[in-house]
């Protein structure tokens, strides 16, 4: 595979059209093109088309360009698998494009009136397909007219650098602004070239505001910034990328597929890619595999459910092989708390990628977001790759893989590893809980609060004493014991199986939850969402409360006054 993810064409700043390039890079064996038009979006849908005809897969991706507003130099970046509407992206760069061409007009006026015989309708033509004038077809003009020889030509620097006649530049968007624009659009964000424009000093930021990746490969990276790259590549968890900048003649002569991305990050942009495929016979992981599944059998829930557990156990296998390994740890919106490793990354990627091998109509709803069909649809996937990451890191224990699976927006499948004890809770609507595939049996219905222990985290008490005025004092006197174990999916579970009496979250998210409920519910036990969500399938935080019976549940909700 041979994947060259950062090409651009004539509907920005390229002399090429969208089919000269796409020939180009089928004759020079280039299997992944990354269309990155500068600030624009336009041609995506038909490049992906016209990729499909010639045998390419065509990445749709974008370069916005931005500043770091404190530092005042230009950061680029990537964007790549957005929703192709993109209109986050369109309205933030919106502005850009009509900047770069009122400059550009303004620039070409400054050169026709300094006696440069140029045409401002033969440069207008030149970028009919951008609509949008670049410093390129000024140049193309100028080396048309006999002023240069090439593109970066002295000339260059001496128009349009430095103290140059047509050195005026526009004020860019806040590179910050332009990750979240592409996450909010559901796609992968990457900072361009950092060794070219000396980026570095934005990465600790923009990995705040959701950066995914870096550009490793391009033409203007010497050694060292290949080494810095890696390192912050290291230090947050980043993917890498690469490619050939390529602008055709308004370029340096670098070629389509002369400069790539590693071919270990290739899978996370081409989703028929598996990096690690699972085989459900053989119970093991193979590396590298295509996958060619487009088969619309009739949904069996009975082969999901031990198609899910078996894949299940086995990345919560893999899990406990890798504790011991430099995890790699980044924070979430810099909360200290809030916990990441590149095992998160990984087992979700490989959870998706085999779901989606066996179920390819299915979607994701997942914690990391690994994969671009996050949504909502009849058969909805979702995961909590390591529900309890903190205790992952820090003892190794107490933390589980988490799988559901929805059906028209209910609760179906639930599956929670234990991978440390060896413990997969399970559950089929209407079929039972099971824990290592032995019934969990419905439990006696005469505990009261006082018999009980509450898994209740210290930020939970924190959030009831401080936003509710609820006397932590009271909550104290009123149980047996107060316990936090750190994993909802595995302390819901825990009720399930007799361990614990109840469960209070005040801020708890679907993933942290939707497979143990049905566990719960199955083995008899009772649950709510005290801010009276009704719907099972709440994309929003919940206040959750889960207990083993009735009664517990209410003198819970009593206590806490909800």
């Amino acid at each position: 595979m041979k994947a060259d993810l950062h090409v651009h064409t004539d509907i920005s700043d390229s002399s090429f059209n969208l089919d000269e390039t796409i020939k180009i890079s089928k004759n020079n064996g280039v299997t992944h093109l990354g269309i990155t038009n500068h600030d624009t979006i336009e041609g995506l849908k038909e490049a992906i088309k016209q990729g499909e005809k010639e045998g390419i897969k065509v990445i749709p991706g974008i370069e916005i360009s931005a500043w770091n507003p404190k530092s005042k130099k230009k950061v680029h970046i990537l964007g790549y698998n957005f929703d192709l509407d993109g209109e986050n992206i369109k309205n933030l760069c919106s502005i850009t494009l009509k900047r770069r061409h009122e400059n550009s007009m303004h620039q070409v006026n400054i050169l026709i009136n300094n006696n440069y015989n140029i045409s401002l309708d033969k440069i207008l033509m030149r970028a009919k397909n951008s609509k949008v004038i670049y410093k390129q077809h000024i140049m193309a003009e100028l080396i048309e007219m006999g002023y240069a020889d090439d593109i970066n030509a002295d000339l260059y620097k001496k128009l349009f650098k430095n103290d140059g006649i047509c050195a005026m530049d526009i004020e860019y968007v806040d590179a910050l602004d332009a990750v979240k624009a592409i996450k909010a659009d559901n796609g992968i964000a990457v900072l361009a070239h950092p060794g070219q424009l000396n980026s570095y000093d934005i990465i600790d930021e923009l990995v705040g505001a959701g950066l995914d990746g870096l550009e490793l490969n391009h033409e203007d990276h010497d050694e060292e910034d290949l080494k810095r790259v890696k390192e912050y590549s290291d230090k947050y968890n980043l993917l890498l990328t690469g490619g050939s900048d390529f602008h055709g003649k308004y370029g340096t002569g670098v070629n389509i597929g002369d400069i790539n991305c590693p071919s270990e990050y290739i899978h996370i942009f081409d989703k028929g890619i598996n990096k690690y495929k699972f085989d459900d016979q053989k119970q093991c992981f193979i590396k590298n595999q295509y996958l060619n599944s487009n088969d619309k059998n009739n949904f069996d829930v009975y082969e999901a459910f031990s198609f899910a557990k078996n894949l299940v156990k086995a990345v919560g296998r893999r899990l406990k092989e890798v504790i011991k390994d430099d995890l790699n740890l980044k924070f979430k919106n810099n909360n200290h708390y809030d916990i990441v490793t590149k095992c998160d990354i990984e087992t979700e990627s490989i959870l998706v990628e085999n779901i989606s091998e066996k179920y390819p109509h299915h979607t994701f709803i997942t914690e990391e977001k690994c994969c671009d069909n996050q949504c909502i649809s009849e058969y909805t996937w979702i995961i909590d790759p390591i529900d309890g990451t903190t205790n992952f890191v820090s003892i190794g224990k107490e933390f589980a893989v988490s799988v559901a699976l929805y059906h028209n927006e209910s609760p179906l499948i639930g599956i929670v590893y234990d991978a440390a004890k060896d413990k997969l809770y399970s559950a089929i609507l209407g079929k039972g809980a099971f824990l290592n595939d032995i019934p969990l049996c419905f439990k006696s219905s005469s505990l009261t609060l006082k018999d009980s222990l509450i898994d209740m985290s210290l930020r939970t008490l924190n959030i009831l004493c401080d936003d509710y005025g609820i006397n932590l004092y009271s909550i104290i006197k009123s149980l047996r014991g107060h316990r936090a174990f750190g994993s909802a999916a595995l302390s819901i579970c825990k009720i399930a199986s007799g361990e614990l009496q109840g469960y209070v979250s005040a801020k708890l998210n679907i993933w942290d939850y939707a497979a143990a409920i049905i566990i719960l519910k199955e083995a008899g036990d009772c649950y709510i969402y005290a801010d009276n969500e009704k719907d099972e399938l709440s994309l929003k935080p919940v206040t959750f409360i889960a207990a083993e019976n009735a009664v517990i549940m209410q003198e819970i909700k009593e206590l806490i006054q909800i």
